[in-house]
């Protein structure tokens, strides 16, 4: 039974891509390794956190530089944030797809650095109706990557937005074509391409964060829109034997969730809702923390 178990979680390997160091990294770090505890964890980092290579593998970002070369060529920045920043989001999927073609990986789980999961994403996505990808209404901040030919097509789908040979008949529903037009004034992200690619490709795409009794994947604790609601505007989160449950308003039933995303400012409690911890995980919160205080020493010196 130990073996078809490990051969079944083997199949999701979990990959996350950080640069940078943040104080709540060794919370989802930690949790996510507790909670899928047979499963290839990968961190696709830089110098500032390696230091989590004790823990989980640590791939350094460096070595993916070429992956994005196609999409530098074409991208054009519109966005109210940063340029560097919203390249980066969007580059993120390139350097995934380069990743998983030189370890030859053909499906993984994606994931956001700021995500909380309390449960094993290999056996939860048992439950799963047919799809090529998973998205969470907006983003695809929890992406089940069934095969790695569905994320290419997504890479391929943004440069041939940028390219201008994005389907004509599909440029009314785009949101790209919308922004490039001036028909609306949101930015181009990353979310917009996966919009995009949805209209594109309509049966592709699983949206695993709709209210779901098998579990439900956190758009974001601030998307509070069919869920009960907190004073300071986060869901309000029932606890049952350390797992999250949120009630919806109008029907009142309790959906268990798989994930909590604390994105933004929610930030701010996201150690509310951390679940593991232990000596262990204060000796990794300390050694972050020192890790932490020399890179700013460091920035500073500089």
């Amino acid at each position: 039974m130990t073996n078809m178990v490990s051969i079944e979680l083997n199949q999701f390997p979990i990959i996350l891509i950080h640069t940078g160091n943040s104080w709540y990294l060794p919370y989802t770090i930690w949790q996510l390794k507790k909670t899928n505890p047979d499963t290839n964890i990968y961190l696709i980092g830089d110098r500032q956190n390696k230091h989590y290579q004790r823990w989980i593998n640590h791939i350094n970002i460096s070595t993916f530089n070429g992956a994005t070369s196609n999409l530098q060529k074409v991208y054009k920045h519109k966005s109210t944030l940063g340029e560097e920043f919203e390249f980066q989001c969007i580059a993120r999927w390139f350097i995934l797809l380069e990743f998983m073609k030189q370890r030859n990986i053909e499906q993984c789980v994606y994931l956001d650095s700021d995500i909380l999961v309390y449960n094993n994403l290999s056996k939860v996505e048992s439950s799963f109706p047919k799809y090529d990808m998973t998205w969470c209404g907006f983003s695809a901040h929890t992406n089940y990557i069934k095969n790695r030919v569905t994320l290419e097509n997504y890479c391929n789908n943004i440069l041939d937005c940028y390219s201008d040979n994005f389907p004509e008949k599909l440029k009314e529903k785009s949101l790209f074509y919308q922004v490039i037009s001036a028909k609306t004034e949101m930015n181009i992200s990353d979310m917009t391409f996966w919009h995009d690619y949805n209209v594109r490709y309509p049966n592709s795409l699983l949206d695993i964060s709709l209210p779901n009794l098998n579990g439900t994947f956190d758009r974001s604790m601030e998307d509070t829109r069919v869920f009960e609601m907190k004073e300071e505007g986060f869901k309000k989160i029932n606890w049952q034997n350390n797992k999250p449950n949120c009630k919806e308003i109008e029907s009142g039933i309790l959906y268990p969730f798989i994930t909590l995303h604390f994105q933004g400012r929610g930030k701010q409690v996201l150690k509310k809702h951390f679940k593991y911890n232990s000596i262990r995980f204060k000796i990794l919160c300390s050694l972050n923390h020192f890790h932490l205080f020399v890179f700013k020493i460091i920035k500073r010196l500089k």
